[in-house]
């Protein structure tokens, strides 16, 4: 597939993800009413499957499709829950990339910390909300908590204080 079909494959499901968020509610899977979140699993789904197959040409970087189509195949992998192997491929590509300068070290940090909440892993990055309690984002357990702020500094991930914040906003 040539660079231009790939970027217009990936621009389209970007699209359709953000629709069906707005028309269903946006926010967590989890909280969204049950046709709604069958609906969001059925597009996830297939969005997956699909970028399963794209991935054999490697990972879609900004530079080679935009910015708009290599975030939307993060995305794609992030909303990839219920078929970890793609997750980990994605992961493993998108790996590749940041270490090649070619894509967002935070993309990388936010992929690896769904794959570690999806293996029952503690997170490394801090990325991953489990819950909303009294109206307060809870993390899903993290690694050496202590030195969360250093770690996510080292991929550019403002300080947890802040993203928490972010979060509440959205």
């Amino acid at each position: 597939m040539d660079d231009a079909s790939l970027r217009a494959e990936l621009e389209a499901m970007v699209g359709e993800q953000r629709e069906l968020m707005a028309r269903t509610g946006g926010g967590a899977v989890e909280q969204a009413p049950v046709d709604a979140r069958r609906e969001r699993r059925a597009v996830f789904v297939r969005h997956a499957d699909r970028l399963e197959q794209l991935l054999a040409g490697g990972w879609p970087t900004a530079d080679r499709v935009g910015e708009v189509a290599a975030r939307g195949a993060w995305l794609v992998a992030q909303h990839a829950d219920t078929q970890l192997s793609v997750q980990r491929l994605a992961l493993r590509l998108l790996g590749e990339a940041v270490e090649r300068g070619r894509a967002p070290a935070q993309q990388l940090a936010m992929l690896d910390d769904r794959v570690a909440v999806t293996e029952g892993r503690h997170q490394t990055y801090g990325t991953q909300v489990a819950d909303v309690v009294d109206g307060r984002p809870v993390l899903w357990p993290v690694a050496d908590p202590g030195r969360l702020d250093e770690r996510r500094a080292t991929v550019g991930l403002e300080p947890l204080a802040v993203h928490l914040a972010r979060y509440l906003q959205a």
